[in-house]
């Protein structure tokens, strides 16, 4: 998925870097500038060429094509999904919006409550492993941000409808407009299904602003947006209320600054609120049966000062923050939290090595040091290729959610005397690439203590415990490349096996329920009458549950002019597997489009 035509965005990592064969991203990983054909751990980008011809209908969909992660889904389309990378746990990645940490302190299911289409992303990234330390607490097995587009002072209009199985409908439109200096960018959509089953039905509003203020070389951004879903919840936390119901409200608002001080010194400040409202229902249609409703608010101020020269760079990150939740289950808690994190650059020819480390501190748990070092080497650099390796060891961790430590009801308990996960990863890795192509191999390896997961008893009920140790080893590799083969344009073959092994004895929900097979191959094809066509297999096989499953999905697209139709399926064998908890993914789903571009 990394390609080498990505332009250089304000915030990236030297401004004049021009770098041939390795796409000049923003390296999320780390705090200091740096040529990123130096990146010293396994990254993956998805561009917005690559979100348009993919089947998918939400922004989280995406992950399912990236090697090395785990999407699991309870509702498809954007409803809940959690996003696990590497063998860890759907609360141990980071996710940010443009840098903004959207990780919701209620729990992870909520963090892809998040209001911004397919259609306003310019790419996605994706660090795997620990590597992701600077991100302090809660990035132990990576991160995943989201780079929104920027918007443009030529004015633009994009609308869409479709339709589909389960009664799917959809409506969306984008647009932006603006000056030279101010530019805005406004998206919206509206989407409601009757699901495949009872009780998965989905009604979805969303609504997002982003402003951009640019005077040289100094930018301003602000980021508003409202997400409201209401959906059947069946089976999605117990099989035993198969008319489970819920309603989750979210609103984001951030503001970025980013500035240079002089040629050696540049600063950049980001805030971003979060507030969520959740309403869960055991029976949908009887609240006074078992109704839990929870408020979260979360509020952070980020700081970041870089000095660099030619040949290292010196960078400090502090952030401020707090986190508050009212709610009928977990009660009402709020705590102030803090961090300082340091990290030196320095190049001794075609060397790179990084130290970096600090210090995460709460009002209501232990501070939590973090730190690591990365060293790659450039192996050979020529005018049309280039080779390196790479090494990392980094320290992390996580402090429990609110659901972690307070929730409860007939079957499951929480635990207020959890205490902090802490894991160590490790990887090395070689990366080949050309101006078409690129070859990724890395092998891993993270050790976990403390781990939080739910654990079952003989009855089917589960508490919150730390399980002392989790042993992840691992393989992940990719291929890509574009091509002139016949109608074959693009392939992308990417391949991940692990074994996860934990000290618990007793069953649980979530640390041993990973990937264990993972093989994706992505490729497009340009068909007679001007089809454009992209064919994704998917092969899965799970940890607890040893059986192999075949996924396909498939996108056809033809533009006539300003309109362009869409034809796409998932699981199109109509393959039935649990992805997670106890619900079935949705058979095979096939849905029908028309967009208009002006």
């Amino acid at each position: 998925m990394l390609r080498n035509d990505v332009r250089v965005p304000a915030d990236s990592l030297k401004r004049d870097t021009a770098v041939y064969r390795m796409a000049p991203v923003t390296v999320i990983s780390s705090i200091s500038r740096m040529d990123p054909v130096h990146a010293p751990f396994s990254l993956a980008v998805i561009r917005a060429e690559d979100i348009q011809a993919q089947p998918i209908r939400a922004v989280s969909d995406v992950l399912a094509y990236v090697p090395g992660v785990d999407l699991r889904q309870r509702g498809p389309l954007g409803v809940q999904s959690d996003i696990a990378i590497r063998g860890g746990t759907f609360e141990q990645t980071a996710i940010m919006i443009d840098g903004l940490r959207l990780n919701d302190v209620q729990t992870g299911h909520n963090t892809f409550s998040i209001p911004f289409l397919p259609t306003d992303i310019e790419r996605i990234e994706v660090v795997k492993g620990g590597a992701a330390r600077a991100l302090g607490a809660g990035a132990m097995d990576g991160a995943v941000n989201i780079v929104l587009k920027q918007p443009t002072s030529d004015p633009s209009l994009h609308a869409s409808v479709m339709g589909g199985d389960a009664s799917f409908r959809e409506a969306r439109v984008s647009a932006s407009i603006g000056s030279e200096t101010l530019t805005h960018r406004v998206s919206a959509q509206i989407m409601d299904h009757a699901g495949w089953a009872p009780s998965t039905d989905v009604s979805l509003q969303t609504a997002m602003y982003h402003g951009v203020l640019s005077l040289g070389e100094t930018r301003t951004s602000v980021i508003l947006g409202l997400s409201n879903k209401a959906f059947g919840a069946s089976r999605f936390y117990t099989p035993n209320f198969p008319e489970a119901w819920e309603k989750i409200t979210t609103v984001i608002g951030g503001a970025t600054f980013d500035a240079p001080l002089s040629e050696s010194f540049e600063m950049s400040v980001r805030a971003l609120a979060r507030l969520n409202d959740d309403e869960f229902r055991l029976k949908r249609d009887d609240p006074s049966f078992y109704t839990n409703t929870h408020s979260t608010q979360q509020y952070t101020v980020q700081g970041r000062l870089t000095r660099h020269d030619e040949d290292r760079a010196t960078s400090l990150l502090v952030d401020a923050g707090s986190d508050a939740i009212n709610s009928s289950n977990l009660g009402k808690h709020d705590r102030v939290r803090g961090s300082a994190i340091i990290e030196h650059v320095e190049r001794f020819g075609n060397l790179r090595v990084t130290l970096g480390g600090g210090v995460v501190a709460f009002s209501d748990r232990l501070p939590l040091p973090t730190g690591g070092v990365d060293a790659s080497y450039l192996l050979s650099q020529e005018a049309s290729s280039s080779d390196i390796v790479f090494a990392s060891v980094q320290t992390n961790g996580r402090i429990p959610t609110y659901t972690d430590l307070y929730y409860s009801d007939p079957v499951t308990t929480g635990n207020p005397n959890l205490v902090l996960e802490r894991a160590t990863t490790a990887e090395v890795g070689y990366r080949h690439a050309t101006a078409s192509s690129m070859l990724n191999v890395a092998l891993y390896a993270r050790d976990g203590r403390n781990m939080i997961d739910y654990v079952f008893d003989s009855a089917g009920n589960s508490t919150a415990e730390n399980i002392t140790t989790v042993e992840i080893r691992g393989l992940d590799a990719s291929y890509s490349t574009t091509l002139a083969l016949g109608p074959l344009s693009y392939l992308r073959v990417g391949l991940m096996y692990q074994s996860v092994k934990g000290s618990a004895t007793a069953r649980t929900s979530f640390v041993a329920d990973n990937l264990r097979t993972q093989v994706i191959v992505e490729t497009r094809w340009q068909l007679p009458f001007d089809i454009q066509a992209s064919y994704i297999p998917r092969l899965i096989e799970r940890v607890t549950t040893p059986t192999l499953y075949l996924v396909h999905d498939v996108r056809l697209m033809r533009s006539f002019g300003i309109v362009t139709i869409t034809a796409e399926a998932t699981n199109l064998t109509d393959q039935r597997y649990v992805e997670t908890g106890w619900v079935v993914v949705p058979p095979r789903w096939a849905r029908l489009g028309a967009a208009v571009q002006l």
